[in-house]
């Protein structure tokens, strides 16, 4: 089947990247389709209120209109709710420091996108996300790769993705750069407001975590002591949630030299601190493991990993374990957070991801 009669699915923000996606498509014959996710929650009061929410998705539709094309607006609030939110929630209340944009990339954005593309009648759907999907014929295998804009590269939320996934989708930013793509926006002359990249959190204002908790959890979060690395009482903290590892400012701590969180006990609702040195870890252990170049990891493998978004990648060694995987480095690194993803790397490719559970220190 040619392009000109292939019908694709943009999922959709108002923001110059998924916008630029829509274009692009458009341009190479494309037939398509804008779609929105209407995910905020209204009960929710630290979030945007309903009207600057009814205002973006009026932005996306009078762009889709400019840009010729329909436009739909999907209703997400309910799953966005009980899954984003509740998930987030209980995270933060077990101690774990999660990361939202990895679970609603495949609970909400790509469950629902192809819900609605197929109920529209499009073969795949598109996103404005820096990545790119390479099907290897002998393998007869989807690959996650990174996109070529290295800063904005975000293969790393997408590592839960399945063959599935990745066999419908469309990444039209892969090869371009984000001063490309902003130029190219200039071109269409279409007035777009500044949205939030993706690495931050879509329903947290001004990244301020804390004050969602506060507003949302008050009830489930309490003062306790703060430990020391011999298990001394040295003060107080304002309830765990608000503390996640290597944190160093608003211990409210009076000390020699700078102290940082090592761990959060969310059993005895205590957090231990220590000196920087502490916060080196050899090696973690990960579950809720998935995987893109292959089914299943029956061997030890070479690879690199980041444990976080903005962390460098590490040489490691990765080992099979009965519910995940241990995952050993070359040299220590700093602050292996639980709750925060894992993934890992060779070359380009995405291998595969897991949820940290805990470090082991050097």
């Amino acid at each position: 089947m040619s392009i000109k009669r292939k019908k694709i699915a943009v999922g959709m923000s108002g923001g110059i990247d998924s916008t630029f996606a829509a274009i692009t498509l458009k341009e190479q014959g494309y037939n398509v389709i804008g779609i929105s996710l209407h995910m905020f929650c209204k009960q929710h009061p630290a979030e945007k209120d309903e009207k600057t929410i009814t205002g973006e998705f009026e932005d996306v539709k009078k762009i889709c209109e400019l840009l010729s094309i329909p436009y739909y607006n999907v209703d997400a609030e309910n799953q966005f709710e009980k899954t984003i939110i509740k998930n987030f929630c209980e995270s933060y209340l077990s101690g774990l420091t999660p990361n939202p944009c990895v679970l609603c990339n495949k609970r909400i954005k790509w469950k629902l996108l192809l819900e609605k593309a197929r109920e529209l009648g499009a073969e795949y759907i598109a996103t404005g996300h820096y990545a790119e999907i390479e099907f290897q014929k002998k393998e007869n295998r989807y690959y996650l790769k990174k996109g070529k804009d290295k800063k904005k590269d975000q293969s790393y939320f997408l590592w839960q993705l399945d063959q599935n996934d990745l066999a419908y989708t469309i990444f039209p930013l892969a090869n371009f750069s984000k001063i490309e793509i902003g130029k190219k926006i200039e071109d269409y002359h279409l007035k777009i407001s500044h949205k939030p990249e993706s690495q931050e959190i879509c329903f947290i204002p001004n990244d301020d975590y804390k004050s969602y908790l506060r507003n949302n959890c008050k009830k489930k979060i309490h003062s306790g002591y703060i430990l020391n690395l011999e298990g001394k009482k040295i003060g107080r903290h304002k309830g765990f949630p608000f503390y996640t590892i290597g944190q160093r400012r608003g211990l409210g701590l009076t000390s020699p030299h700078p102290l940082y969180v090592k761990e959060i006990r969310s059993k005895t609702n205590e957090i231990v601190v220590g000196p920087k040195d502490c916060l080196f870890g050899i090696e973690l252990f990960a579950d809720q493991c998935k995987w893109i170049n292959f089914d299943e990891i029956i061997e030890p493998m070479r690879c690199r990993a980041k444990i976080r978004y903005n962390s460098p990648e590490a040489n490691c060694t990765i080992f099979p374990q009965d519910t995940g995987v241990r995952v050993l480095f070359d040299e220590p690194i700093l602050s292996i957070t639980p709750g925060q993803s894992v993934v890992f790397y060779e070359n380009d490719n995405v291998i595969g991801g897991g949820i940290i559970q805990f470090g082991i220190a050097n």
